[in-house]
């Protein structure tokens, strides 16, 4: 790591408070007589970049989905922002300030980029069918709101001058940059990414890296990625995860040289 990086690293660490913001607690899943997860116990805190790794079946993933309350844990509970959010739909779990930006690169492909952001936006108006039809000054002063909270997202990602492109039209690293954009656009406390740097070349997947730094003051990205050089310049802690169970979990040059670690990955990779 340069020394510009290790200056930017700790930068950022400043920004992590004592705060806790996702809570899990003996947390498991079983699939019929499959155990996905074993007893999984985490704390995050406000402002911490964390990331979850693993080998392939890991548990890392159905760990994500259910700390993002995608799905439901089988034992154990879950806290995000300080609510329980066993019962609640995964709509009802983003109201609390929370966002995921998905493995696949889900953008309206025929939208442009400003049009695809607006319609994000769209997903949390709150006014009745009747203020839109009537254009009330309710919906006037929201859909106004939204706009301009897409230009700001515009800038933060920097597809400004994209923003009238067609999405299919952009290169793949800018269309994770334009999904990315469309979390950011509720403007969330906790933002998940799932494999966000899959597929990128080193040169992308450093553009993304300085995009999570630049939108992480004042929120906490938690990140499911099996580039180890996205982790280990990105986050400030991580988890390890074999066989449903943690492994490891601190800083990501620790955990990523720990035998445990590098034994499971080794495993994964002779079977």
């Amino acid at each position: 790591m340069s020394v510009a990086e290790i200056i930017q690293q700790q930068t950022v660490v400043k920004n992590v408070s004592a705060d806790v913001v996702v809570q899990a607690t003996g947390v498991t899943k079983k699939y019929g007589g499959i155990a996905a997860l074993k007893g999984i116990d985490l704390t995050i805190h406000e402002g911490e970049i964390f990331g979850i790794i693993g080998p392939n079946g890991a548990g890392k993933s159905t760990l994500f989905d259910i700390l993002c309350g995608i799905i439901q844990p089988t034992t154990g509970q879950v806290q995000l922002l300080g609510k329980t959010i066993q019962g609640m739909s995964a709509h009802v779990v983003a109201r609390l300030g929370v966002a995921r930006r998905f493995q696949r690169t889900a953008v309206f492909a025929e939208a442009t980029v400003m049009q695809n952001l607006l319609f994000a936006a769209h997903q949390s108006f709150s006014h009745s069918m009747l203020g839109r039809f009537v254009h009330s000054k309710h919906w006037q002063e929201e859909r106004d709101a939204f706009f301009s909270r897409a230009q700001e997202v515009l800038g933060i990602t920097g597809l400004w001058d994209d923003r009238e492109r067609i999405a299919c039209t952009l290169a793949y690293g800018v269309q994770r940059r334009l999904a990315v954009g469309l979390a950011l656009m509720p403007d969330p406390k906790l933002l998940f990414l799932d494999e966000p740097a899959a597929g990128m070349d080193d040169q992308d997947s450093d553009s993304f890296i300085t995009l999570v730094r630049e939108v992480a003051p004042g929120r906490t990205v938690i990140i499911v990625e099996h580039d180890m050089r996205v982790i280990r310049k990105l986050c400030h802690r991580c988890l390890a995860m074999a066989d449903g169970r943690p492994l490891q979990r601190g800083q990501p040059a620790d955990v990523l040289q720990h035998p445990d670690v590098i034994e499971a990955y080794l495993g994964a990779a002779d079977e």
